[in-house]
């Protein structure tokens, strides 16, 4: 494929990303981002512009990259001007300013993603071809998830791009030797875990791929020792890469050092983490310099002789998972309910771990990520395990090795969630789907290396046609992409239960459209409701809110209904909760992503209040 028409493709793609996003950027409101809006974001700058460094730190994740990007719309905008007002009545000119203050502040998110996209593009050129490129820049940007992510103000529209781009840097370093990439891993690295703690994880898979890269990848076969004391110099190199950045761009580490290793080495979620990465440490330096490497070598050795075993036994266990998935999915869930497990995600420590927690959980993970890619993707992800599991030589291909990293990092990543108790629902698992789109790609590659498609392989009508379907499937959610759920998901279910605010915006909208809106009362399970309603807006179900108020309107959504039902107690005595959200007579009812069983209900008070 030539190369103009390589990039009139890709800005085909950035083009349609812009098309379906940018108009939703004002008109949308989400859960979260208040506290973005009305605190960190200003703090952090406010804190820099007084040079006090220590009040830098305005979030537990921490969150730094999304103060700074974001924070570039404090050029355009000052939302504490609306924090006074969010949850108050206001005029229609001060809700519409609320919304365009939204969107200096998101834009800058937003258009992240968008070099996000063009990131992906070239480092994999270099990795792997133009095919593969274009193909993964198709499916990532074009993904109605990664699309919702990104017009949301928070850690994880950032997380996705940082953390797979610190990956895949390091992979092409490993094929070119070109040091510029073990640098913008270290970079990107760093950049990742200022977005969110849990990036340090990679820092013990990192060490994975350095010794699965002398087995799959070490053509010149050089010796164990020489490959090793390289190796880690450059492991080394990427470390002290992150922590740089981390502390160059985390002011408040200036004033606490002791915070540079909270946020990397001693963060709370590098805890269950911690143990097998000082054990690996201790085992390579060990067997460097007391037994000159002869464990590693043995280790080595063997893996070397079972190498498309192993490649095949991974891809297989993907694939396993992926059928037991969907059998239970299919057959209504009778042996898991993965609806139930991700609908409270974070289970706590006190909970003890069975082997019946453990499968439901982990498959949990998968639930998630399988349904919310487009079937067109899932069809190259499934292909590209498919291929790797039949793949008939002796030698594996660059690209089956690929495809077992990154489902090596998928398995790991389910594991070591499930471990801790968290259900990776599609937001705390958002990093893992530009991955799987890349294998996705891998996928449709081989696919046209067979014979009977070779000839269509280098066609533009196929990027064109995979262009064309993802744009349907964009459509299809439009403007609820983060809701998104795969034409395959059976409609009774609903993927994503912890949305982020979907339907709040249009359920304000209506509620605008009620005669004198802005002299009602209501209580939404939903905050971003508040955001641009013109009345009164009152949220939570403590009894100090209930009190002395009279509501007009009550706002319920399925993905809050589990939670207000286990937490209305004193308020069953004034309004019936349950009724309010099971009741079929209401006002206002909109379907999120043209689910049923996924709504925004506006119901008048007097047809719940007892």
């Amino acid at each position: 494929m030539r190369n103009a028409t390589l990039f009139f493709l890709l800005a085909v793609v950035l083009v349609a990303n812009l098309s379906f996003g940018l108009p939703r950027l004002s008109t949308y409101s989400a859960v979260d981002e208040p506290y973005w809006f009305y605190g960190r974001i200003t703090k952090f700058w406010d804190s820099v512009a007084a040079h006090k460094w220590k009040s830098t730190s305005v979030n537990d994740k921490p969150g730094i990259t999304v103060a700074i990007i974001s924070g570039a719309g404090l050029f355009k905008t000052n939302p504490m001007d609306f924090k006074d007002i969010r949850s108050n009545p206001k005029t229609l000119e001060q809700s519409e300013a609320i919304m365009r203050s939204n969107f200096w502040l998101r834009i800058p998110i937003f258009l992240t993603g968008i070099m996000g996209i063009l990131g992906f593009f070239f480092v994999l050129r270099r990795l792997f071809d133009d095919t593969i490129a274009l193909t993964s820049a198709i499916f990532i940007g074009l993904s109605p998830i990664l699309l919702g992510m990104s017009l949301i103000v928070n850690p994880d529209s950032l997380l996705w791009i940082f953390l797979p781009l610190a990956l895949l840097s390091y992979l092409v370093f490993q094929k070119e030797g070109d040091r510029r990439y073990l640098i913008s891993s270290g970079i990107l690295l760093g950049l990742s875990l200022l977005t969110k703690y849990v990036a340090n994880v990679f820092y013990v898979y990192l060490i994975g791929i350095v010794f699965l890269e002398y087995v799959f990848n070490n053509r010149s076969k050089r010796a164990i020792l020489p490959y090793f004391k390289t190796a880690f110099l450059h492991y080394t190199a990427i470390v002290a890469l992150s922590m740089a950045t981390f502390f160059v761009l985390y002011p408040a580490t200036w004033v606490n050092p002791e915070r540079l290793l909270e946020g990397t080495f001693l963060s709370k979620a590098f805890i269950s983490t911690w143990p097998l990465f000082a054990a690996l440490i201790i085992f390579v330096l060990f067997d460097y310099f007391a037994l000159k490497g002869k464990i590693m070598a043995t280790i080595s050795s063997f893996l070397d002789r079972y190498r498309m075993i192993i490649i095949r036994s991974t891809a297989t266990i993907m694939l396993l998972c992926i059928a037991a998935v969907m059998l239970n999915t299919y057959l209504g869930m009778s042996w898991s309910d993965f609806e139930a497990t991700l609908a409270s995600p974070k289970a706590g420590d006190n909970v003890v771990m069975t082997l019946d927690r453990f499968n439901s959980d982990f498959f949990a993970d998968f639930y998630a990520l399988i349904f919310g890619l487009t079937p067109l993707t899932l069809f190259g992800f499934l292909a590209a395990l498919g291929f790797s599991v039949f793949h008939t030589g002796k030698e594996p291909k660059r690209e089956y090795v690929i495809v077992f990293y990154l489902s090596l990092f998928i398995l790991l990543y389910y594991i070591g969630a499930t471990v801790n108790h968290v259900g990776a629902t599609v937001r705390y698992q958002i990093v893992l789907y530009p991955m799987a789109c890349i294998i996705a790609a891998i996928g449709f590659s081989e696919l046209f290396h067979l014979d009977r498609f070779k000839r269509y392989g280098q066609s533009l009508l196929i990027p064109t046609i995979l262009i064309a379907i993802s744009c349907l499937s964009l459509n299809a959610v439009k403007p609820f992409y983060l809701s998104y759920s795969s034409s395959l998901l059976p409609e009774r279910y609903i993927l994503n239960l912890k949305d982020m605010g979907d339907g709040s915006f249009e359920a304000a909208q209506y509620l605008n459209s009620i005669p004198n809106a802005g002299s009602l009362s209501i209580w939404s399970d939903k905050g971003a409701v508040c955001e641009t309603f013109l009345g009164d807006c009152t949220t939570g179900l403590t009894p100090n809110r209930w009190r002395n108020k009279h509501f007009d309107y009550f706002v319920t959504s399925t993905g809050r209904k589990s939670k207000s039902l286990k937490s209305s107690g004193y308020i069953n005595n004034i309004v019936d909760i349950k009724k309010m959200y099971d009741t079929d007579t209401y006002d206002f009812k909109l379907e999120i992503a043209h689910k049923p069983n996924n709504s925004i209900k506006v119901i008048e008070a007097g047809k719940v209040l007892k």
